[in-house]
C-alpha cells in the first residue's frame, strides 16, 4: 500500500512537472526563426504582399521570418510542403484561392488534403482587376468588347493557371459579353504575368491590383475595371464591371496557415502576433499605399470563410 502511494505520488509529480514544462515551452515560443513557405514565384503580387506582411510580423513574434519560394501546380507544391512539414510551430505558409479551391478541386497534387492545414488568419481579400498597358487602344470595357467581336480569339488575356483564380473571372466576363478571348496562362505567378503584359506578349491581365500596382503607379499600365460590387477606394476613378453592364464579381485572398498538428498554444501565439500587425499604423499605411486590400480575419473566421468559398460552384 505504501509503495502504491509512493508511485501514485511520483506519477502526479511527474504530471505536474510535465505540465509546467509544457506551459514554459509555450511561453518561450518562438525561440528561433520561422520558415515561411511562399507557393508562388518571387516578385509576384502574393510574394510581394506576404513578404511585406512578414517583415512587420517579425516584431510581435520576436524572431525572424525567412521566406522560401516553393512553386508549382498553381501553389499546390508549396502548400503540400507545408502540409507535410514537422508540426513544431516553426513552419508557416501563405495560401491563396488556388491553394484551397483550384488544387483540391482538380486534384492537381497527389496526397493533397486541406484538412492537414490550420488557418491562422487572413491578410488580404481583394477583387479581380482587368489590367492593360497604358497605351492600350481601349479606354473602357465596352471598347474592348467591340474589338473582341471584330476579331474573335485575338485579344490575349493572361492568368496564372487554367481553371484558377484569375482564369475563371476572365471566362465569366467572356461568356457574359458573348465574345472570345485568347487565355494565356503563366503558372509561375503574377510576376511573369505582369512582364508579359508590359512587353506586349499579352494584351490584358486578369489579376489583383497589388500584383500590377508598381506598373500602374509608374504609368506603364492602367486598371480598366474591377470585378467588385463597389469601386476600389484606392482607385475611385476605375469603374466596376457591374457599371459596364456585366454582373462579374470575383476576387482572391491571401491567408496564413500552419500544419494542422501544431500545438494549439503555439497556433494561438502565431495568430495573436499576426493580428497585432493589423494594429501597426506603419503596416496599415503601407497597405493603403500599395492597394493590397488588407483584411484581417482570425483563424476561426478564416476557416469559416474558406469553407463557404469551397462550397461555391466553379463556373
Amino acid at each position: 500500500m505504501q509503495i502504491f502511494t509512493l508511485v501514485k505520488s511520483a506519477v502526479a509529480s511527474a504530471t505536474i512537472v510535465m505540465g509546467l514544462g509544457s506551459a514554459a515551452l509555450a511561453q518561450d515560443y518562438p525561440q528561433k526563426d520561422i520558415m515561411h513557405i511562399m507557393p508562388w514565384s518571387a516578385g509576384g503580387g502574393t510574394d510581394t504582399v506576404m513578404r511585406t506582411f512578414m517583415s512587420f510580423a517579425e516584431k510581435p513574434l520576436g524572431v525572424g521570418v525567412n521566406t522560401q519560394n516553393v512553386t508549382g501546380a498553381q501553389s499546390g507544391v508549396g502548400t503540400l510542403r507545408l502540409m507535410k512539414s514537422r508540426p513544431d510551430g516553426y513552419t508557416i505558409g501563405s495560401l491563396t484561392w488556388d491553394s484551397v479551391i483550384t488544387v483540391p478541386y482538380y486534384e492537381l497534387v497527389p496526397g493533397y488534403d486541406t484538412e492537414e492545414l490550420a488557418y491562422l488568419g487572413s491578410v488580404t481579400v481583394h477583387p479581380t482587376a482587368l489590367v492593360v498597358r497604358a497605351d492600350a487602344p481601349w479606354t473602357t470595357l465596352g471598347e474592348m468588347v467591340e474589338a473582341a467581336r471584330e476579331a474573335p480569339g485575338t485579344i490575349k488575356i493572361s492568368n496564372v493557371g487554367t481553371g484558377g483564380v484569375w482564369h475563371l473571372p476572365a471566362l465569366d466576363f467572356e461568356q457574359q459579353a458573348d465574345v472570345e478571348f485568347l487565355h494565356v496562362p503563366y503558372p509561375k505567378g503574377s510576376g511573369p504575368q505582369r512582364e508579359a503584359l508590359l512587353s506586349g506578349e499579352t494584351d490584358a491581365a486578369s489579376t489583383s491590383i497589388s500584383a500590377a500596382y508598381s506598373a500602374v503607379e509608374s504609368g506603364q499600365a492602367r486598371v480598366l475595371a474591377v470585378m467588385a460590387d463597389e469601386r476600389d477606394p484606392n482607385f475611385p476613378d476605375v469603374p466596376t464591371f457591374k457599371e459596364a453592364g456585366y454582373d462579374v464579381v470575383w476576387g482572391g485572398f491571401r491567408l496564413i496557415a500552419t500544419q494542422a498538428a501544431v500545438d494549439a498554444e503555439q497556433q494561438a501565439t502565431l495568430e495573436a502576433a499576426f493580428e497585432k500587425v493589423f494594429q501597426d499604423d506603419a503596416f496599415l499605411a503601407k497597405a493603403e499605399e500599395t492597394g493590397m486590400g488588407a483584411v484581417w480575419m482570425n483563424g476561426e473566421e478564416t476557416e469559416a470563410y474558406i469553407s463557404s468559398s469551397q462550397r461555391k460552384p466553379l463556373r
